[in-house]
C-alpha cells in the first residue's frame, strides 16, 4: 500500500507539469480516469476503495461507494488489474501533485488536479454509455455468444464448418448450436438481419469507438484482435481500449434492453440473464425473505447471520431495485432530515453526518437513506 508521504517542495511548478503532463498529452488515459475517480471520492474513500471499484469486488462497501459517489459506471471495468500497477499510477499522480493524501486515509485531488481532469475529459471524455454495475453480470456472456454466433454464421454461409470457435465454453458454445439456423438460406438471411442491428447502433458512436467493436469480431478470412492488440493498432493503453470496448458494449445491451423489438435477435442474447436484478446470490435470499414479509431479526435468525449483514443486504437491494422501499426501516421524516444533513455538511461520511445529527439515527438508517436516494 502507498505511504501517506508529503511530496517534495522541490517539484516543478504547476504550469510547468501542465504543458508537460496535460498540454503535451503526456498523462495517460488510466491516469485520468483515476483522478474522476478520486474527484467523486471527494477524499472520502481509500484506495482500496478504488481498487475493489475497478476490479468489480461485490462486496456492500463497494457497491455502496458505486451509488453514493455516482461512479457505478466502472465497476469491474478492470477486472485483471493489478494492485501494483494501481498503485504505480497513484504513485505518478502524488508525484506530480495532482492528488494528495489526507487524514482519512483517502486522495485528494488537488486544484492542479481538478484542471487535469478538466482537460483530460475535453481529449477523452468517459464514454456516457460506460454502465459496469448494470451490466456486470450479462455483458460477458452476450459478447461471448454474439461473437460466436456471428463467426459461426460466416464460417457457414462461406461454406466452410472447420474451423476453430473463439470461444470454449461448452455452455456458449451449445446457446450457439441451439439458436443456429438450420438452413443455409436462413443464415444468409439472419446476418443481414444481424448486421443491420449492429449497424444501426454503432452508427451512433464515434468512429473510434465502434471500430473497436468490429475489429474484434471473428470470421471466414479475418481473425478478432483480442484488447490487447486493439490497444497496440490505436497505439494507446490497455486500460483505454477495455473501456472503450466495454462501453460500445454496455450501450449495446442498453438498446436491447430498452428496444427490444427493433432488435430480436440481439435481445435473445441476453435471454435467461437480462432480467436478473444485479444482486450478489446472499442478498437474493435475503430478498425472497423480506417479499415473504419476514423482519431482519427473522431473516438473521432464519439464515443464522448477524442482523449487520442483512442491513448489508438491505442497502444492496435499495440500490438496485427502484420498486423497494425504505420507509418501513427509515421514517420518512428521518429520510428527509439525513439528506439535508448530508448536503448540508457536503459529504457521504456516516461519522460525519452522525456526529452532525447528534447521534439521532443510527449508521443503518444513515446508509439506507443515502443509498436509495443516490445522493
Amino acid at each position: 500500500m502507498l505511504p501517506g508521504f508529503k511530496i517534495s517542495k522541490q517539484m516543478k511548478k504547476f504550469d510547468t507539469i501542465m504543458e508537460k503532463e496535460i498540454g503535451g498529452g503526456f498523462m495517460e488515459y488510466f491516469d485520468g480516469v483515476l483522478l474522476y475517480i478520486f474527484d467523486r471520492f471527494k477524499g472520502e474513500r481509500s484506495l482500496s476503495a478504488v481498487y475493489h471499484l475497478l476490479t468489480g469486488k461485490k462486496s456492500s462497501q463497494t457497491i455502496q461507494d458505486g451509488k453514493l459517489f455516482k461512479v457505478g459506471s466502472f465497476f469491474g471495468i478492470l477486472k485483471k488489474l493489478k494492485r501494483s500497477k494501481l498503485e504505480q499510477h497513484v504513485f505518478t499522480l502524488l508525484e506530480t501533485q495532482l492528488i494528495q493524501p489526507n487524514q482519512h486515509g483517502g486522495y485528494q485531488i488537488t486544484p492542479g488536479g481538478k484542471e487535469a481532469l478538466r482537460a483530460f475529459l475535453v481529449t477523452k471524455p468517459i464514454p456516457d454509455y460506460l454502465a459496469g454495475w448494470q451490466y456486470h453480470q450479462v455483458s460477458e456472456l452476450f459478447w461471448q455468444r454474439l461473437s460466436l454466433f456471428m463467426q459461426s454464421l460466416s464460417y457457414s454461409i462461406h461454406g466452410n464448418m472447420n474451423f476453430y470457435p473463439i470461444s470454449k465454453d461448452e455452455a456458449i458454445q451449445n446457446w450457439v448450436k441451439k439458436h443456429f439456423p438450420v438452413k443455409k438460406e436462413k443464415r444468409v438471411l439472419i446476418a443481414e438481419e444481424l448486421f443491420q442491428e449492429i449497424r444501426s447502433h454503432l452508427q451512433k458512436l464515434p468512429d473510434s469507438h465502434a471500430s473497436f467493436f468490429i475489429m474484434r469480431l471473428s470470421g471466414e478470412g479475418r481473425t478478432g484482435l483480442t484488447v490487447h492488440q486493439l490497444a497496440d493498432v490505436h497505439k494507446i493503453s490497455y486500460e483505454e481500449a477495455m473501456i472503450r470496448f466495454q462501453g460500445v458494449i454496455h450501450g449495446l445491451l442498453f438498446q436491447v434492453q430498452h428496444n427490444a423489438a427493433q432488435y430480436p435477435i440481439l435481445a435473445s442474447m441476453i435471454e435467461g440473464a437480462s432480467g436478473q436484478l444485479p444482486l450478489t446470490l446472499s442478498t437474493k435470499q435475503t430478498y425472497k425473505l423480506l417479499e415473504d414479509g419476514m423482519t431482519i431479526e427473522e431473516i438473521a435468525h432464519t439464515r443464522r447471520l448477524k442482523r449487520s449483514t442483512i442491513e448489508d443486504h438491505l442497502v444492496e437491494i435499495a440500490i438496485n431495485v427502484p420498486k423497494f422501499s425504505i420507509s418501513p426501516f427509515v421514517d420518512p421524516k428521518a429520510q428527509l432530515e439525513i439528506r439535508l444533513a448530508s448536503k448540508e455538511i457536503n459529504s457521504q461520511r456516516l461519522k460525519l453526518i452522525k456526529d452532525y445529527m447528534n447521534d439521532q439515527y443510527s449508521y443503518f438508517e444513515i446508509r439506507l437513506t443515502l443509498c436509495k436516494e443516490g445522493i
